[in-house]
């Protein structure tokens, strides 16, 4: 089999030439599925050069069809042969076959001109800010104080991320206290257990997941901002301090409330692994006992599954010194706290898109495979540098308060 592609403005044209059967359907399915994550969501097959479909060759066929809509794409089977014909209408696949091409696909090769420019940006409302909580403040590696764990329930309003735990009373948390993020009435939560997987919450009728915090920013409001971002030659993926360097100079430097959902390039990051309720009143946490406590990856994780990040930035000379809002050793000048879920990669719909419903579609599929504390690994020559996205989605806005960090 060879397969050519072509772009025709918002279309992407692929030539089939030869057999699609047992043979070839992986490589067929594995080709298209990468113009599929590389944004390519509105695919015609030109089948006059393509000789034989077997079933093998329908079920890839169908893979396809499948995760174009997941993305609000199109598929279309145009100039197939008799045969091809007959083995789709025999099938009841006959709905993908057209007779001509789409009235707006441009007649010649149109170059570069829908290759992604890198950021495009939206605007929801100019005039919307959010407005920060800060419910639990523990720090490490204190001992924790039972009477100031606060228990709170998340509504779809509000975003959150910090330590707590999801038991049903509070003397079952202190053996549980872990990482979570909250985003649109769902939770993910990581066990402090080196070999835990995580556990998550999703508000459905009358129920609203509810978490025991010892650690906790939250904010609520209405997201004015809207960014996409893409590889582009001269950047393949985009460093998290490029992200939010971008998302603060929109806002005019103001302090930012911002969830990003992207394909990762590489997450540094660390996660408890022994519950801080566990801490004794005369133990210290120094090197190297810490390493029985929190776990610090070795290398960049999760390429190409998807991150859906949570968090709080602002520059660092403009806010409040606070221990729970450090600066980011990649790049001084912004302070954040950043947390992250892992979920295995889902494409994404191009243009804007609305953050509930497309966050709800994650937690309706595939469960989580990690919650981490997002850092920086600085060190010279043996550092593993920032965490990197490389294509995705982020909605943000300014905070009106920032001064409750204080």
């Amino acid at each position: 089999m060879k397969i050519e592609h072509e772009q025709r403005g918002k279309y992407l044209l692929i030539r089939v030439m030869g057999r699609l059967d047992a043979a070839w359907a992986e490589y067929f399915t594995e080709e298209l599925f990468l113009h599929i994550r590389n944004g390519q969501h509105h695919i015609i097959i030109d089948a006059r050069e393509m000789v034989f479909l077997s079933s093998a060759g329908i079920r890839a066929l169908l893979r396809v069809f499948k995760e174009l809509n997941t993305v609000h794409g199109s598929f279309l089977i145009v100039n197939a042969t008799d045969f091809v014909e007959q083995t789709l209408v025999t099938t009841r696949f006959e709905m993908w076959l057209g007779e001509e091409f789409p009235a707006d696909m441009p007649a010649v090769f149109s170059g570069n001109e829908m290759e992604n420019s890198g950021i495009e940006r939206f605007t929801f409302n100019e005039k919307a800010t959010l407005t920060l909580t800060e419910l639990a403040d523990w720090q490490p590696w204190q001992v924790v104080d039972q009477n100031q764990v606060k228990t709170v329930d998340f509504s779809p309003d509000m975003i959150a991320l910090g330590i707590g735990s999801s038991a049903g009373t509070l003397n079952e948390a202190r053996n549980q206290y872990g990482e979570f993020l909250a985003v649109a009435g769902n939770v993910v939560y990581q066990l402090p257990d080196e070999q835990g997987h995580p556990d998550y919450l999703i508000t459905e009728k009358q129920y609203v997941p509810k978490m025991h915090c010892i650690q906790l920013l939250s904010y609520s409001g209405e997201m004015g901002h809207h960014n996409r971002f893409a590889p582009t030659d001269k950047t393949p993926f985009y460093p998290l301090s490029a992200i939010l360097k971008n998302m603060l100079n929109q806002v005019k430097g103001k302090a930012i409330g911002y969830v990003i959902l992207g394909e990762i390039e590489g997450l540094v990051g660390s996660f408890l692994i022994r519950s801080p309720g566990l801490l004794g009143e005369s133990q210290k946490v120094t090197f190297p006992e810490i390493r029985d406590w929190l776990s610090f990856c070795g290398e960049r994780l999760y390429h190409h599954q998807q991150a859906l990040i949570a968090g709080v930035a602002g520059k660092s000379g403009e806010l409040p010194e606070k221990k729970m809002l450090p600066a980011l050793p990649s790049c001084p000048e912004i302070s954040v706290h950043i947390h992250s879920a892992v979920f295995p990669y889902q494409p994404l719909q191009n243009g804007k898109i609305e953050l509930k419903t497309t966050i709800q579609k994650f937690f309706n599929g595939p469960p989580p495979l990690a919650v981490m504390h997002l850092v920086d690994d600085a060190r010279p020559v043996v550092g593993l540098g920032e965490s990197a996205l490389i294509r995705g989605a982020c909605w943000f806005g300014p905070l009106q308060n920032p001064e409750v960090l204080s």
